[in-house]
């Protein structure tokens, strides 16, 4: 599989993607010394992004970071590498950001996350640290693929001991770090390249596949960014096996929900995956149908795209929109101005200019709503609360 550049998603574009992918634009824009200024528009999937000033504030704190790690050494941007040697022909990425600082001895993989969801981090706890042992990680799998394949270019400018992999989140204010040695690495692309023969394998075999032989291990974070998430069949099985359910005969009898908590816990756990396994058989639907394919649906009839909801109506040419307004309703043709919202405000006046006077006058006059309480794990830092009624008053993070 080719790593989907800058997104993520599981693979399909979205608003929020393509946003990320405008950021990442400008990033390597800023990265190569090109001008960039507010005001500068870029087109992706038929939308229109702006560089605005808080946008251009997280492209120069990144580059800042990136130029801070780069002295003394060479800055690859945006270099696109083959990975055939790990995941098989065809197969590559691009890092945002490459570094190689032969007086070191060190490689660098910066990779800029513009989301404003949950954290991302450039390595995986796997095991806690003991009284006896320390704490076992792992790297960040698109971070540690990217350094495999820059790692014969690093090497032409000298010897590479380790290798730094950056995690870089502006809008979370969230930066991290972790470093590998070469030979840590070099065993991290061994198991990756063995994960994706037997999956290939299992993919494409009948009932005495590698599947059978529980060599594939579906969870959240090893088929998060795995294409084959909607034909996989140890994901499918798991599913059924979840939902206590053949998919041939799961419209005569619902799954039913346990209420053992031993069985619920294991059944909650489960639920991450299952959406984003069914997420992935929408969007493989979505392009069979669009490629011509005929699939059948519950009324036993073809799948088919119709027109969805309209959306708001708007002027096609406001001028002439109002002029006619102002001849037919006067006065009444205008809305009355309206307040700035407290995050639009926030926008203009929290940045570095302004910053104390948005703090000292205009934080004081805001208040927030508390946040619904949130079904999470034991090991949350957050403090718990009591006094949820039903199901309806929480959301939940897993």
């Amino acid at each position: 599989m080719a790593f989907p550049e800058n997104q993520e998603t599981d693979g399909s574009s979205s608003s929020y993607a393509d946003d990320g992918s405008a950021t990442h634009h400008w990033g390597a824009k800023a990265l190569r010394n090109e001008p960039i200024e507010v005001g500068d528009e870029i087109q992706i999937n038929g939308a229109t992004y702006t560089l605005d000033e808080e946008r251009i504030s997280r492209v120069a704190a990144y580059a800042e970071d990136v130029a801070r790690r780069a002295i003394g050494g060479y800055l690859h941007v945006e270099r696109f590498i083959s990975l055939a040697g790990v995941l098989g022909e065809g197969q590559g990425g691009t890092p945002d950001a490459a570094i190689v600082v032969p007086e070191k001895c060190v490689g660098i993989i910066e990779d800029l996350k513009d989301g404003s969801g949950e954290r991302v981090y450039a390595s995986t706890l796997v095991q806690p640290a003991t009284d006896t042992t320390p704490e076992v990680r792992e790297p960040n799998p698109q971070l540690a693929l990217y350094a495999l394949g820059m790692l014969p270019e690093f090497e032409m400018f000298g010897e590479i001991d380790n290798v730094l992999l950056v995690i870089y989140q502006p809008k979370l204010g969230h930066i991290d770090e972790f470093p590998i040695d070469v030979e840590a690495l070099k065993t991290f692309g061994k198991k990756a390249s063995l994960a994706v023969e037997l999956a290939r394998a299992a993919l494409g075999a009948g009932p005495d596949s590698l599947t059978t032989l529980g060599h594939l291990y579906p969870g959240t974070k090893q088929c998060r960014w795995c294409r084959a998430k909607a034909n996989c069949p140890a994901l499918a099985q798991f599913v059924a096996d979840e939902v206590r359910a053949d998919f041939d005969t799961i419209e005569a009898e619902e799954p039913k929900v346990p209420t053992d908590t031993k069985q619920l816990a294991k059944a909650y756990n489960a639920v991450p995956l299952i959406e984003m396994w069914c997420k992935s058989v929408k969007t493989e639907a979505h392009n069979a149908v669009l490629s011509g394919k005929e699939i059948i649906g519950v009324d036993s009839k073809p799948l088919k795209f119709v027109e969805g909801k309209q959306g708001d109506r708007t002027w096609t040419d406001p001028l002439t929109a109002e002029a006619a307004l102002v001849g037919q309703l006067g006065p009444k043709a205008y809305s009355e101005p309206k307040l700035l919202t407290a995050p639009a405000a926030g926008k203009l006046l929290d940045k570095k200019a302004t910053k104390q006077i948005w703090k000292d006058v205009f934080e004081p006059m805001i208040k927030r709503a508390t946040g619904k309480p949130t079904l999470t794990l034991g090991s949350d830092p957050r403090p718990p609360v009591s006094g949820v009624a039903s199901a309806e008053d929480f959301t939940d993070e897993l």
